[in-house]
């Protein structure tokens, strides 16, 4: 009989995975560089882990949790307007783009009907909905799906053109359309 997995030899080794994707990405992970990027073997992953899909899971776990943490509460003495700024200048931000192509990749995956990714897309998708619902304080549920749409795509089209310019302006538009339906 085999000594258990240690649990912290194993949290350890989570975060260095989950550094790994959020720099390497999820579409060419393979067990073999990633173990000699974390500095074990990959029979010690699996050890820990189980198997590739269990490691992988708890690594979007982990990544998504580290998101999570990535944004507060709106401060709700701003203003609509400065709480959707605020929002926007953080999502933007280039320390968000590990954390968005994450998300993307997941969220490719589960489209093209990988149900093991279905599932973090749905969890993840649902946390972008609140973050979008509370920056919008009491607009109605379609008005926070409008928003998280559009700034998707608006995310999209920056950090895969660099287009920096035409995405604050193309925000700025949205801004002032949910501004004058009175949604926020």
């Amino acid at each position: 009989m085999g000594r258990p997995p240690n649990p912290q030899a194993k949290a350890v080794l989570l975060g260095k995975a989950a550094a790994y994707v959020l720099e390497h990405g999820l579409s060419d992970l393979s067990l073999r560089p990633l173990a000699a990027a974390v500095g074990v073997s990959p029979r010690l992953l699996l050890y820990h882990f189980g198997s590739k899909e269990n490691l992988v899971t708890e690594v979007l776990a982990d990544i998504f949790q580290q998101q999570a943490h990535l944004f507060a509460a709106p401060n709700p003495d701003l203003s609509p307007g400065q709480r959707l700024d605020a929002l926007w200048a953080q999502l933007a931000s280039p320390s968000m783009r590990p954390f968005l192509r994450s998300l993307f990749e997941v969220e490719l995956r589960a489209i093209d009907g990988d149900q093991h990714y279905a599932q973090f897309a749905k969890q993840a998708l649902q946390g972008w909905l609140d973050l979008a619902a509370m920056h919008l304080k009491d607009a109605p549920e379609p008005v926070a799906r409008v928003l998280l749409s559009s700034l998707t795509g608006l995310l999209v089209i920056r950090f895969s053109t660099g287009d920096e310019k035409g995405t604050d302006e193309g925000y700025e538009a949205l801004k002032g359309l949910l501004l004058d339906a009175a949604h926020l």
